[in-house]
């Protein structure tokens, strides 16, 4: 087991997180590629999707996806919206076929939030961080990481497996975001041109009870 500790300011350590997981990444892309029995599936209990796993995912979500690696994450919150969005995207890129409630689930019980942060990468290596209840700027700097140990790696599979039960499920409207809006002055042109056609085509009477 290794014990990592960050140092500075909650931006250095932050940033410091994301290069850590964006090698790790990297890392078990390059085990995947070597051994053909290694499990291609990445799971992540992170507190949003704004957290330095989730970040690195996003990031290396091209490489993941022509290695065929796919992920599951479970996030505490679901803002920041536009990043819980592209965190979707990415996992409907490594599982195209996968449903929303197969990729991410939302531990909104608040009794879930004392689950530390974790990560597990195929059969090789899990990650700890700090309890998802702690406030992003408030965070401890410490994290654990431990590989090739079957057995830890096995409890962590199971907390998540037991946290994925209780979570709930998102909605995919909410991982979507809304529909594309037309621009401005839009609306106007196309009644304008609507008008126009009117003027040329004379309407029926009765039009709604009209047959072919």
């Amino acid at each position: 087991m290794r014990i990592v500790v960050g140092s500075g300011s909650s931006r250095d350590v932050k940033d410091a997180e994301l290069d850590r997981h964006l090698e790790m990444l990297a890392e078990f892309i390059g085990r995947v590629e070597d051994r053909a029995d290694e499990p291609r599936e990445l799971t992540m209990i992170v507190r949003s999707a704004s957290s330095g796993p989730a970040q690195a995912l996003i990031l290396k979500a091209r490489d993941l996806a022509h290695t065929g690696i796919a992920a599951k994450v479970i996030v505490a919150t679901l803002d920041p919206e536009e990043d819980v969005r592209k965190l979707y995207a990415c996992l409907s890129q490594l599982k195209p076929r996968g449903r929303a409630h197969e990729l991410i689930r939302w531990a909104r019980n608040p009794r879930l939030l004392d689950a530390h942060e974790q990560v597990t990468y195929g059969s090789w290596l899990c990650w700890w961080g700090d309890s998802m209840r702690r406030d992003a700027d408030k965070r401890n700097a410490l994290s654990l990481v431990e590989d090739a140990a079957g057995g830890t790696l096995c409890l962590g599979l199971l907390a998540f497996k037991a946290l994925w039960a209780a979570s709930a499920i998102v909605a995919e409207r909410r991982l979507i975001g809304p529909a594309t809006a037309k621009p401005s002055g839009a609306y106007e042109r196309d009644a304008e041109a609507v008008a126009a056609v009117s003027a040329l085509c004379p309407s029926r009477q009765g039009w709604p009870l009209i047959r072919h």
